[in-house]
C-alpha cells in the first residue's frame, strides 16, 4: 500500500497555510497534479485518478489562490514527463523569492509502501520528496491518494517522508490527512466518479465546509465535513465504513484558512433540512459535481462556477428535482417548494453513465396528468360594467401543453332610466394552453370559447312604474365567443399538488338582440385552487 508517508507528508501540508487569506506578500502558489489510472501489472485500472486531478486543479485554480498558468495537470504521466513538470515549476519558482512561493503536488493513482506506481514504473517516494525539494519554495504541499490492486485505497502506518514548512505567518508545523484509518481501505465512486474522501474533502473547500458562514474555509472545517461525508458515502456505497485521520502538529496565529469563497463565483444556497440528499451535477454532466446533506441548523452553501445546475433531492423514499441557472456573482437560494416530485427508481445508479437531466425526469406513468379547480372571477364589460361569478374546470395536462373544460355563471347589471337591467348566465368553455415552467412558478397562456345561455330580467324602478310602456318581462339568448387567457400558476407544496392560479381572462360574447348580432367586450381576474391527481 502506499506508505502514510505519502499521503501524510503529503497532504500534509495540504492543510496548512499555503491558502490562508493572509499569506505572503505577493505569494505565488505553483500546482503539479497528476492522474494515472493504471499501475503494475497485477493492479487493476482505475476509473477516476485523472478527474480527481483535474478536480484538485479548478478548486485550486478558482478559491484558493492558483493563477491558471501556473497550474500544471498531467494524465497518465510517465516518469520523465512527471520529473519535467516539477522541474517546470522549479523554473517558475525561482523568478520568485522562495518565502513568497508554495509548491502544490497532487498525485492520485496506484502505490505501494515505497512508491506511487506510473504505469509499471515506481517512482521511489524518497526520490519524489528529493525531486519536490528542488522547488525553491518556503512551503512545499504533497498530497497522495493512492491505492493497490483494487479500486480500494489505504494506507501503512509508516512514518511520513518530510516535508518543510518554514516561513508561514499564520501556522508552522505539519498537518497530515489520511483518507482512512490503519487497516481500512479508501475506495473510489461510480456514482461521484471519484474517490470519496477527496470529493468530499473538495466538495468542503468549495463552501460546504463553512459552518460559520464566514465566507472562508479552515482546516478544522474541511476535514470535519470530509469526515462526515466519507463515513456516510462509503457506509452506503459499500457497506465499508471509511473512518479519515488527521494528524496535527500545528504553532497557529490564527486558524488556518484553506479557501476563501467569497469569491466571483455563483453561489448555490440548499434548503435546511434533516437527512436530506442532495447530488449536484452540471447540467448535461455525467458526473456529481458535489454531495451534501441537508443540516436543520443552517442552509449549505456551494460556490460553483456560472452556469445550469442539476440539483437532485432524496428524502427518504421521496426524490425530487431542480434545473436552475446561476450568473457570475448571483446567490441563488432553492426552496423545498422548488423539487419537482420524481421516482428515486429513476435517479443514477452506481456506476450507470447517464446524462442527469434524462436519469431525473419524471416517468410519464407516475406524472399527474388531470388537474380540478375552481374559483371566482370578477372582472367588466361594455355593456354592464361590473360581472362576477363563479367557475370550475377540468384539465389533462403534459409538460407545456394543457386542454381543459369547464364552466361557471356570471352576474350583472345595470341601471336604465325606468328600469333595472339584471343578466345572469351560465355558459360552457374549453381551451389549450401552453405552460413554462420558472422554478414554483409556472406561466399560463392559451385561447379558447365560450358558451352559454344569459337570462334578461327587466323590472321598472319607481319612476318606470307610471310610465305604461315599461314593463317586467323576461328574456333568454344565446350566447357565444372567443377567449384569451394568461395566468401564474403557484405550488403550494414540494410535489406541486396542490396550487393557485391568478389570472386574466379577454373575450368577446356575441348574442342576438332585437334582431341583430351584438358583440360585448369583457375583461375578467381570476382566482382559483386547485389540485393534480
Amino acid at each position: 500500500m502506499i506508505s502514510r508517508a505519502a499521503l501524510a507528508g503529503a497532504a500534509v501540508a495540504l492543510g496548512v497555510a499555503s491558502w490562508t487569506g493572509t499569506a505572503l506578500a505577493e505569494p505565488v502558489r505553483i500546482l503539479v497534479a497528476a492522474g494515472s489510472k493504471l499501475g503494475l501489472a497485477a493492479e487493476r485500472p482505475l476509473k477516476f485518478a485523472s478527474t480527481d486531478a483535474t478536480r484538485v486543479r479548478d478548486v485550486v485554480v478558482s478559491l484558493g489562490g492558483v493563477k491558471p498558468e501556473h497550474a500544471i495537470v498531467l494524465s497518465e504521466p510517465s516518469r520523465a514527463q512527471l520529473v519535467a513538470a516539477v522541474d517546470r515549476a522549479r523554473t517558475e519558482a525561482q523568478k520568485h523569492r522562495a518565502d513568497e512561493v508554495t509548491l502544490i503536488f497532487y498525485y492520485s493513482g496506484h502505490g505501494d509502501h515505497d512508491a506511487i506506481h506510473l504505469g509499471d514504473d515506481r517512482v521511489l517516494l524518497t526520490d519524489l520528496s528529493a525531486k519536490l525539494g528542488e522547488v525553491p519554495a518556503g512551503l512545499r504541499i504533497a498530497v497522495t491518494d493512492a491505492c493497490r490492486a483494487t479500486r480500494d485505497k489505504g494506507f501503512t502506518a509508516d512514518e511520513p517522508f518530510a516535508i518543510a514548512a518554514t516561513n508561514v505567518p499564520q501556522a508552522t508545523g505539519q498537518v497530515w490527512l489520511h483518507a482512512s484509518s490503519d487497516g481500512e481501505a479508501a475506495q473510489e465512486s461510480d456514482e461521484l466518479q471519484g474517490a470519496i474522501f477527496t470529493h468530499s474533502w473538495i466538495n468542503g473547500l468549495r463552501g460546504a465546509a463553512d459552518a460559520n458562514g464566514d465566507a472562508r474555509v479552515t482546516l478544522e472545517e474541511s476535514f470535519a465535513f470530509a469526515h462526515s461525508q466519507t463515513m456516510i458515502r462509503s457506509a452506503k456505497s459499500s457497506g465499508v465504513l471509511q473512518k479519515p485521520e488527521a494528524v496535527v502538529s500545528l504553532r497557529e496565529a490564527a486558524p488556518v484558512v484553506l479557501t476563501e469563497t467569497a469569491s466571483r463565483m455563483a453561489t448555490l444556497s440548499l434548503p435546511r433540512g434533516r437527512d436530506a440528499h442532495f447530488l449536484v451535477y452540471s447540467s448535461g454532466a455525467k458526473s456529481v459535481l458535489s454531495e451534501l446533506w441537508s443540516s436543520p441548523d443552517r442552509r449549505i452553501v456551494l460556490r460553483v462556477p456560472p452556469g445550469r445546475y442539476v440539483v437532485q433531492r432524496r428524502v427518504g423514499a421521496f426524490g425530487g428535482l431542480a434545473t436552475i441557472a446561476i450568473g457570475e456573482g448571483e446567490e441563488r437560494k432553492l426552496e423545498d417548494r422548488e423539487f419537482a416530485a420524481t421516482s428515486l427508481e429513476v435517479l443514477a445508479r452506481k456506476g450507470e453513465e447517464v446524462e442527469p437531466d434524462k436519469v431525473a425526469a419524471p416517468p410519464p406513468a407516475e406524472t399527474p396528468h388531470h388537474e380540478l379547480s375552481a374559483g371566482y372571477d370578477a372582472g367588466a364589460n361594455v355593456r354592464t360594467s361590473f360581472v362576477h361569478g363563479p367557475h370550475a374546470s377540468w384539465a389533462y395536462a403534459w409538460p407545456h401543453v394543457a386542454i381543459s373544460i369547464g364552466g361557471g355563471a356570471d352576474f350583472t347589471g345595470r341601471d336604465l332610466a325606468a328600469k333595472d337591467e339584471r343578466l345572469a348566465s351560465g355558459y360552457g368553455r374549453a381551451s389549450v394552453e401552453y405552460r413554462l415552467p420558472l422554478g414554483s412558478v409556472t406561466l399560463r397562456g392559451g385561447a379558447g370559447g365560450r358558451a352559454g345561455l344569459v337570462a334578461q330580467t327587466i323590472e321598472p324602478t319607481a319612476a318606470g312604474a307610471l310610465d305604461p310602456s315599461v314593463k317586467a318581462e323576461s328574456k333568454t339568448a344565446f350566447t357565444f365567443g372567443p377567449e384569451l387567457f394568461l395566468a401564474a400558476r403557484f405550488a403550494l407544496d414540494p410535489r406541486r399538488t396542490f396550487f393557485v392560479d391568478i389570472g386574466a381572462t379577454g373575450n368577446v360574447l356575441f348574442l342576438r338582440e332585437e334582431a341583430s348580432l351584438v358583440g360585448v367586450a369583457g375583461l375578467m381576474g381570476s382566482g382559483s385552487l386547485g389540485a393534480r391527481f
